[in-house]
């Protein structure tokens, strides 16, 4: 059996990220490693609420810090968590039983760009989606560079790797959920369907979008209406769109 990417230790690189960690009482946070703070006060709080919170704290010169982060802009500090911040697929199945009748979730079909992975996680975090589904062999995982532009999103979604791509599409669709998946070359927009109730949205790579694999479950092709001239949208600024329309939606309900 492969290992999965779950079980391997994750990097939160840069003062929000690990603030975002420590506000939300993140219990996979074990260490920050840390430069000596100096006068920078939101630095030095972060470091007092991680102190007050039992979390270990380790002081380390600037390259030691450059490898741990990988390349990733730190700001000075690293929170080293136990795992990365995802689920399997027992809490998958339990999540799926217990979720709301309005629930919404967002899919990534294999997004290459942990860039974008991070900016779709942190507007899923604002458009209050429920659940995230990642493949877990695909794509780029929850790197450092994703966690960063994340900000602190991840502390406030149940995020999901699992495996057995068409598996995991057929659950979710027998749960109730509606499986729409964004795609430019669509007829439908998405403001002409009715994206309330059980929703889960799908968006795919940067290069290919969604896979045939997925495509064939979904229920629906949506588009975001654009100009004829520049038909494409880069992928984390189509889930934000779709996202909040969504929500938007869903919030006509009680209104």
């Amino acid at each position: 059996m492969s290992k999965s990417r779950s079980d391997t230790p994750a990097v939160l690189c840069g003062i929000h990220a690990v603030e975002g960690a420590l506000k939300s009482g993140h219990r996979g946070l074990a260490e920050i490693v840390h430069e000596r703070s100096g006068g920078n006060p939101r630095l030095n709080a972060v470091l007092s609420r991680a102190s007050n919170a039992g979390v270990r704290l380790q002081q380390a010169s600037k390259d030691v810090l450059d490898q741990l982060a990988g390349g990733v802009r730190h700001q000075g500090i690293v929170g080293l968590l136990t795992r990365a911040p995802t689920l399997g697929l027992a809490e998958f199945k339990d999540w799926l039983r217990d979720c709301s009748p309005n629930a919404t979730m967002m899919i990534l079909d294999g997004l290459e760009d942990p860039r974008n992975l991070g900016s779709c996680l942190r507007s899923a975090a604002a458009a209050s989606v429920d659940a995230v589904v990642l493949p877990a062999h695909e794509g780029a995982g929850l790197t450092p560079a994703a966690l960063r532009v994340a900000a602190g999103g991840i502390h406030h979604l149940n995020i999901f790797e699992l495996g057995n791509w068409s598996q995991t599409l057929g659950q979710i669709k027998a749960a109730g959920f509606w499986l729409m998946g964004a795609s430019e070359r669509a007829e439908r927009s998405i403001f002409e369907f009715d994206l309330r109730g059980r929703t889960a949205w799908v968006f795919g790579s940067e290069g290919g979008g969604v896979r045939p694999l997925t495509a064939r479950h979904c229920d629906a092709l949506l588009k975001i209406p654009t100009i004829e001239k520049f038909p494409s949208l880069n992928v984390a600024v189509a889930a934000g769109v779709a996202l909040f329309e969504t929500l938007r939606q869903k919030r006509s309900i009680s209104t």
